[in-house]
């Protein structure tokens, strides 16, 4: 076990939480939020898209931060699981969108196949760079996003995530005070307004990882952090007061990921799901397609409504195969072995 962990952060990490319930009201939020964009829908759940993305980063920083450390930052074996994690189920999904192109496409099989842009899109996304070419020819152009699997995007920065957490223990482990993890956290802070916003999910990750280093006190002090996050998050959403909604918006990824945290520790009679295989990565990886091609078939301008529920159901069916047939056989046997 490392360091950075003591006695009373590695007991209340284990403490009771509903983090497996948040992971798929997030996953479910996802799948609506972009339901209502491709469809052309007005938003009509109470999570965007934007939220459950911050969101996710929170809970991986969180989490992931801990795997590494409570295995005492074995790279070897956390580059490993990781990997088994993520990239055998992401591959079969790259080849159930190319077979999903090539059935619905317009071009002929030899055409499609020889097709620059589908060689291009077959190898851009399975080296997570999906925003390189995320379209096959002549597949979902009539739609009202072109794009075969838009969600995708975000693999590239998980990635990056995962390759920073070994880089930032390694910085903290040397300078033997977890305290510096504020570092990265505080420079975000200060620049938040200036940066991109994809690079400015970093925040949520680091802000997850903070929460981590620091839960002993976070635990001490729950009560007053969640209340200060809770207005800051009303001031910043209600009012648009000078210099106060600004300050509320820069230290918005560390009110957002407490809350988050809070309410994974705090609400634990919603941890019904801790009992089940989670199949989230499975929903997030195949829903997108999946509302394209029924949106192709009409589906959506004949039922709204019905729309939305088979969307949920083809995805959730497809995400229990992806987890019973791929996941779970790999990670068990990756627990087998011992690595």
């Amino acid at each position: 076990m490392s360091d950075l962990l003591n006695k009373e952060i590695i007991t209340n990490v284990r403490k009771d939480n509903c983090f497996d319930f948040l992971r798929y009201l997030f996953a479910l939020s996802l799948i609506i939020a972009h339901f209502c964009t491709l469809t052309g829908q007005e938003p009509f759940w109470f999570i965007t898209g934007s939220m459950r993305v911050k969101a996710f980063f929170t809970i991986t920083g969180f989490l992931v931060t801990y795997s590494f450390l409570r295995r005492n930052c074995e790279i070897k074996s956390y580059a490993i699981k990781r990997f088994v994690r993520i990239v055998p189920a992401y591959i079969c999904c790259i080849i159930f969108c190319i077979l999903m192109g090539l059935f619905v496409t317009k071009l002929s099989v030899t055409d499609f196949l020889s097709s620059a842009q589908t060689i291009k899109y077959t190898i851009c996304n399975l080296f997570m760079l999906n925003w390189l070419e995320p379209e096959l020819p002549s597949t979902f152009q009539d739609n009202l996003r072109p794009q075969m699997n838009g969600s995708l995007w975000s693999m590239k920065q998980e990635v990056i995530f995962y390759l920073l957490v070994p880089f930032m223990i390694w910085i903290l482990r040397k300078s033997e005070k977890r305290v510096v993890s504020v570092v990265p956290v505080a420079i975000g802070v200060i620049i938040y307004n200036f940066i991109p916003v994809q690079l400015q999910y970093f925040l949520y990750f680091f802000s997850g990882m903070l929460l981590l280093l620091f839960m002993d006190e976070f635990c001490k002090h729950t009560k007053i952090i969640l209340l200060i996050s809770f207005i800051s998050e009303l001031i910043l959403y209600t009012t648009d007061i000078p210099y106060l909604t600004s300050f509320c918006q820069t230290i918005e990824p560390l009110t957002f990921s407490s809350i988050i945290v809070g309410i994974a520790y705090n609400c634990t009679f919603l941890n019904f799901f801790r009992k089940y295989d989670n199949v989230t990565y499975g929903l997030y990886l195949y829903h997108f397609p999946i509302i394209q091609l029924l949106i192709l078939y009409g589906l959506a301008e004949y039922n709204i409504t019905l729309c939305l529920i088979v969307t949920i159901l083809i995805t959730a069916v497809l995400a229990c195969i992806s987890w019973f047939a791929i996941e779970k056989p790999l990670i068990t046997r990756y627990k087998y072995k011992g690595r």
